[in-house]
This record gives C-alpha cells, structure tokens and sequence, in this order.
C-alpha cells in the first residue's frame, strides 16, 4: 500500500513510521519538506518513508490519512488539491478542537458545536472521497499496537461506505488493534468527537494518557 499522510506532526510521523515498519510505503505531506526533523524522519524510515508537499502527498497515496491541527484542515486539503483525493479512502484523524484548551474540568470545546462534526465537513469538502472517521480517540502513543492488562481496547470507525470502513479495518488490524466496532455512518463522528473530548478529559485530570476505551461484550 501507498499511504499519504497529511501533517508531519507526532500523530502524521508515528502513523507513518508503524506503517513503513509494517512493509508499507508512505509519504508526509507538509509545507516545509525540508525541514530537519522531518528530513531524520525520512533518513530512519528508509527507504520506505519519503516527504513532500502536501499536494504530492495527496496524489502519492492510495490511502491518505488526515492528522492535521483542525483550525488548518480546510486550507490544507485546498492546498493538495481537492481533485487528488477523488475515489480515494480518507482516514480523518482530526478532531474539531476551538483551540482555547482546557476548562477547570479538563473540558476541551469542539469547533462545530453540535450542529456538525469534523468528520462530515471533511466528506463535505472531499464529496468524490470515502472518508472514515478513526483513531481519533487515542493519542499518539496508543496508535501503534496498543497493549494493556485488562484486554484489548476498542478502535470505533464511521464512514459511509461500507466496502472503504472495511478497507480501514484491516489497516487497524495491521497496526495492532484487534477490536474494531463500525458505529455507522459519518454522521456518528460527533460522537466519536465527543468521545476524544472525554479521552483528554480523563488525562487531564488523572495527569496520565496512557488509557482507551473498551467495547465489552455479553
């Protein structure tokens, strides 16, 4: 597989590294291909890894994965040209943070409020694309073979598409996370929004973001 990774960040460049590890060819995508930390970036995950624009990036991959800072998000797709994530699978990361952190309760605020969600402004700007929404309710650290004691945790997905939320399924399998639950379609992003919300919640308060959550079953 191909992947495109929009944003060089922590979540953009560890994605990226477990995917390389995993056999997979990837490029990030930024505005500064070269900047240092991302030229060592490629230089450690050679020579699967490589950097680029972001409109490279975008027509690069065959799976593109979204880890952008949500206040950019529209401007970035924009830049990489709207026209190369036509047919493809979109994995949206991003989650629609109003950027003013956290309250007194460790309460982040979400951009759209509860008219809209992050994932359905991302299919509505990529109409021709197949947007999932995943792997926004964990950090970095957890996205890779996430382990714990009590058992697996559980990746939640949303997406229209069925054939493409099966797609990102078994991405998810090869970077580790053996319980996926589909909760339907974008729409259900909010919820998976609002569910990030509580996961920063939780660190916030317990001074710790080494947890995730957990689909239990009868």
């Amino acid at each position: 597989m191909k992947a495109g990774i929009i944003g060089s960040g922590v979540v953009g460049t560890t994605i990226g590294q477990g995917l390389v590890r995993l056999g997979h060819s990837v490029m990030i995508g930024t505005r500064h291909p070269k900047q240092e930390k991302l030229q060592q970036w490629m230089m450690e995950n050679s020579p699967g890894g490589s950097v680029g624009t972001f409109a490279e990036t975008a027509a690069y991959g065959d799976v593109i994965f979204l880890c952008t800072n949500w206040s950019g998000t529209q401007n970035v797709i924009e830049q990489a040209g709207v026209w190369n994530f036509k047919k493809k699978i979109i994995i949206d990361i991003t989650n629609p943070l109003d950027g003013k952190g956290p309250d007194k309760s460790g309460r982040l605020g979400l951009a759209p409020g509860n008219s809209n969600s992050g994932g359905e402004q991302v299919q509505a700007w990529l109409p021709d694309a197949h947007v999932v929404k995943a792997l926004n309710t964990v950090g970095n650290l957890l996205m890779i073979n996430p382990q714990f004691q009590e058992g697996d945790p559980t990746m939640l997905i949303a997406g229209n598409d069925n054939l493409a939320k099966k797609a990102v399924s078994e991405i998810l399998r090869q970077l580790g996370w053996k319980d996926i639950a589909d909760i339907g379609n974008i729409e259900m992003s909010r919820y998976l929004e609002g569910l990030a919300v509580i996961w920063c919640a939780i660190g916030f308060r317990e001074g710790s973001w080494d947890h995730a959550f957990r689909l239990l079953r009868k």
